[in-house]
């Protein structure tokens, strides 16, 4: 196994100045920290946090990657909400934000405060590509995930209770009398998509209502005008709609617009997030809150356990969902 010693040794320089270049210190020439740290690239050398030797000398850094997909983090009303909560939380804990985004398809080199060892840890939001997440795990840095695409083995992550928060919402439409339930959604191959498509089958399927796969309509964030449009074209159209988020939901309530129809009137509506605009949409969108904030503050807390040796296993946290009726569901009888 490779040592600090070793590195010093094919550096050519003292153990000191390797302290200093894995460290970030400045009173070293760029030349010699960029050659330390391409050999400790080379050697995936990753010092005992970072080393015994340097326990004291850590950044006091986190870094929080995000997958931006196809709008700014500004644009987006769900991971906008869960990077105030890493915020808050890093703050409180008197550590620093690095931030970093990425586009969906990044395929790039893993950022320089990675390579360069600027942070102490990391946390990962959104939907990364796996083979990114597998090149930082590699480096040995303590990680954690944020509703990732797929589970990761041995990796600490915090999710929602997606099949859960799927099948109240189902269970409430079944409840308020509905039997023809459409489903839509993004890309069902993303986890928190496929969690809540589980907990629609496992509800009609708990109230032996009948699964009707005509009323399932997947694939795209923003395609919700099209999926709901849809089903509304069906001959036997759905009486309600499960929308896995609330930004589909919401560009649905414009298909429904278009079709002269009324929301609940003619087809109720139901999402899952509880983003800002549901409350002030017409009419207020019924939803499942998603607890965004605390989503990123659990994520901080868990990584410096993990940066302060408190965690040895990697853990998973299911962060728990609530349903908010609004005026989006009509009652039907039959």
């Amino acid at each position: 196994m490779t040592t600090i010693k070793d590195i010093a040794r094919e550096a050519n320089c003292s153990l000191a100045t390797v302290s200093k270049a894995i460290n970030g210190k400045r009173d070293i020439s760029e030349k010699t920290r960029r050659r330390i740290l391409k050999i400790v690239e080379e050697h995936n050398f990753v010092p005992n946090s970072f080393g015994r030797g340097l326990k004291m000398h850590r950044t006091e850094n986190v870094g929080v990657i995000f997958c931006r997909e196809l709008q700014p983090l500004s644009g987006n009303p769900f991971y906008s909400r869960v990077l105030e909560g890493i915020e808050g939380e890093i703050a409180i804990n008197n550590y620093n934000l690095i931030l970093h985004l990425i586009p969906e398809d990044y395929k790039d080199d893993i950022p320089k405060m990675v390579r360069e060892r600027q942070v102490d840890g990391l946390i990962l939001v959104g939907v990364l590509k796996q083979e990114f997440i597998n090149s930082i795990v590699s480096k040995n840095i303590p990680v954690v995930l944020v509703d990732p695409k797929i589970l990761t083995e041995n990796v600490s992550q915090v999710l929602i209770d997606n099949e859960h928060g799927a099948f109240i919402a189902t269970q409430y439409l079944i409840r308020m009398g509905h039997r023809r339930i459409g489903f839509i959604s993004g890309d069902i191959e993303r986890l928190s998509f496929k969690q809540r498509y589980d907990g629609y089958v496992k509800s009609l399927k708990y109230s032996n209502v009948p699964f009707d796969s005509a009323l399932v309509s997947t694939g795209g964030l923003e395609q919700g005008y099209g999926h709901v449009k849809k089903l509304l074209d069906l001959t036997d159209k759905p009486t309600a709609i499960f929308a896995a988020n609330d930004i589909n939901a919401i560009y649905g309530y414009k298909a429904v617009l278009d079709l002269n129809l009324i929301i609940p009137d003619n087809i109720s509506i139901i999402g899952f997030d509880d983003i800002e605009i549901s409350k002030i949409s017409s009419p207020p969108l019924t939803t499942i809150r998603v607890y965004k904030e605390e989503l990123g503050s659990i994520a901080v807390r868990t990584l410096l356990k993990i940066i302060n040796d408190k965690i040895e296993k990697a853990t998973t946290t299911i962060v728990p969902v609530k349903l908010i009726e609004r005026e989006s569901v009509r009652a039907v009888v039959y």
